[in-house]
């Protein structure tokens, strides 16, 4: 199969109106909101889990593990399916069965139902991850393309934000950790309905139909690849704040739950800073530079966290992680437009390997960093800095060979 990668101007044919073009963000960026909002709102939830449902720490952890992975897991089927059958069908049906998951978390009396609900919800909503962006990509192409990224990317930062606080607010006025999980179902069934009455198709007539092996058309663009490696692994420790976070605060400071929501969402609003300097930037400066300048900035948050096993303090956290939360909001849309405009043809592909290694990073880090050795500190401390240092290098290496440079003039796979 081959591929053509080619620069698309600003100028692009649009489905619809120009005019519209706002009116599309602002539901897109609604659709985005769902996965880190199922993700988010489950933070402050752990201590009512273990006590409510009997878990262990390890089956508290999977919850929020197993979600992950299902978003990795769905996101290539979600991208053949935009690509293959259109975007608005494969968005009614993924949300179908993010709703049938999240009844099921919601509603379930025990580890089993509850784990498999979260994985069926991940499942469902990876499509919320794909169609935003694929979309997007039908509706404008170049700079403009990673400016929509950063206001998409902005539901990344609200979320995180938003959630623990929104999650922690539930628990204490509904009394119950189901009140809690419910708000997931709620939300997905109200964007389900707009989304079966009110979202227009895009897909262009050009796309081509996807296989498998698209995936392995795209890792062979040198840049790209390094781009969404370095990417996935900045951004896997996102996922093992969320996982290790909680323990970390209340261990080292002693903080209690409503004291670590409000610093965990506070912080991730250093996110919204990261995107909109993107946004604010993208005519000025390539993607590649955006990424590296921002996992420079996120590896720097990194030393700070580490910084906490010896001198655990509130404000030590809240700085590591604001740093942290900035730089990964630098380089979620810059590596995303990166990526989806080398490969205009297979838009929904292209987004789902990013989306795929991202949330299978994730999956993995958050899962494995809590059987590793030591306090919660010290293994959130130690996988932060492996982690964002390794994307740091990937990131290096994608402008070292002769495909790098401007992201808009690849030629040919």
């Amino acid at each position: 199969m081959t591929i053509r990668c080619e620069r698309h101007d600003d100028a692009v044919a649009l489905p619809v109106p120009q005019r519209s073009i706002g009116s599309w963000l602002i539901w897109l960026f609604a659709i985005a909101c769902l996965p880190p909002l199922g993700l988010n709102v489950m933070v402050p939830l752990d201590a009512a889990l273990r006590e409510g449902l009997q878990l262990s720490p390890f089956q508290a952890q999977a919850a929020l593990a197993l979600y992950v992975l299902g978003l990795a897991a769905g996101q290539p089927l979600a991208g053949i399916g935009a690509d293959r059958w259109g975007r608005r069908g494969t968005l009614a049906w993924g949300l179908a069965l993010a709703l049938c998951g999240s009844m099921v978390a919601a509603m379930s009396t025990g580890a089993a139902a509850l784990l498999l609900g979260r994985l069926v919800t991940g499942l469902g909503l990876s499509v919320a991850l794909v169609v935003p962006r694929t979309t997007l990509r039908d509706l404008c192409g170049g700079r403009s393309l990673q400016r929509g990224m950063a206001i998409i990317s902005l539901a990344f930062a609200l979320m995180p934000a938003i959630g623990p606080i929104l999650g922690w607010w539930l628990l204490t006025w509904g009394g119950s950790w189901r009140v809690a999980l419910g708000v997931v179902p709620a939300l997905v069934a109200l964007v389900g309905l707009v989304a079966i009455t009110r979202h227009k198709e895009t897909r262009p007539a050009e796309t081509a139909a996807p296989g498998w092996e698209v995936l392995g058309v795209i890792w062979r663009l040198r840049t790209q690849r390094c781009v969404a490696l370095g990417f996935a692994a900045i951004s896997s420790v996102f996922f093992l704040l969320i996982a290790q976070g909680p323990s970390a605060l209340r261990d080292s400071t002693g903080m209690d739950g409503q004291g670590i929501a409000w610093v965990l969402g506070g912080t991730y609003l250093g996110f919204l800073a990261g995107s909109a300097w993107v946004a604010g930037r993208a005519r000025r400066t390539s993607g590649l530079a955006q990424c590296v300048r921002g996992g420079a900035l996120a590896g720097l948050g990194a030393l700070v966290i580490a910084s906490c096993v010896w001198w655990p303090t509130p404000s030590t956290w809240v700085v590591g992680m604001l740093l942290y939360a900035t730089g990964h909001g630098m380089v979620f849309p810059a590596a995303l437009g990166v990526v989806m405009q080398a490969v205009p043809s297979q838009a929904g592909m292209a987004s789902a390997l990013v989306g795929m290694l991202q949330m299978g990073a994730g999956a993995v880090v958050a899962g494995c960093a809590a059987l590793l050795p030591g306090t919660s500190t010290e293994r959130t401390a130690a996988v932060a800095v492996l982690m964002v240092g390794a994307g740091i290098v990937t990131l290096l290496a994608a402008g070292a060979g002769p495909a790098a440079g401007n992201d808009e003039d690849l030629q040919g796979a």
